[in-house]
């Protein structure tokens, strides 16, 4: 007998319906949203953040009442055209994250930060980074046309605008964009991994 696929599963939805189905506040979705697809990023990042013995599930929770403050205005200004979802939520958490921590009430009434803390915070911030950064690169150098390196490189790492590359290169604006774009391809494809 064959499986029939139920499109109205949280799990079978697309990152866009899916945020749709949260901010309607649909019981599934939120669940899967929150506790399925996207606890494992929670889960880095609570063990990132906090070296010390904490509750990743209390965590999750503070996120989910944060992002659904004010009729879920937080997650409501999440664009689909300008962010992958994965890379949206990973970025926000880590911020809600490091936010609560750093507003965190000890027993005696007092801020809970410690230098060195703060230090792990900012290496591993530097780190993801860099890591990210030499993952692009190498991506970058696996196209095989060697003035679309050069365009993707200098448009992706050294944030020049298109239209400069474009005068630079003696390419046609438009030429310059579909070189991006395919660039942009490419890199999905290999960048994985960064996928949640």
């Amino acid at each position: 007998m064959e499986k029939t696929i139920r499109r109205d599963q949280p799990q079978n939805l697309s990152n866009q319906d899916l945020v749709a189905r949260v901010v309607a506040n649909d019981e599934r979705a939120v669940l899967y949203f929150f506790y399925k697809k996207f606890y494992s990023v929670f889960e880095y990042h609570v063990y990132k953040i906090f070296p010390y013995e904490q509750s990743v599930q209390g965590l999750v929770h503070e996120f989910f009442l944060h992002l659904a403050e004010n009729d879920w205005r937080r997650l409501r200004s999440f664009n689909a055209d300008k962010a992958q979802l994965n890379t949206w939520v990973s970025v926000v958490s880590f911020r809600f994250f490091l936010n609560f921590k750093k507003s965190k009430i000890d027993s005696n009434g007092l801020v809970t930060i410690y230098e060195q803390w703060d230090d792990k915070i900012m290496n591993y911030k530097q780190e993801c980074h860099n890591q990210v950064r030499m993952d692009v690169a190498k991506a970058i150098e696996s196209l095989k046309n060697e003035t679309e390196r050069e365009v993707a490189r200098e448009i992706l790492l050294e944030g020049i605008e298109v239209q400069e590359v474009a005068k630079n290169h003696q390419l046609s604006v438009d030429y310059a964009y579909t070189v991006k774009s395919r660039a942009m391809a490419h890199l999905r494809n290999l960048l994985k991994d960064y996928r949640a």
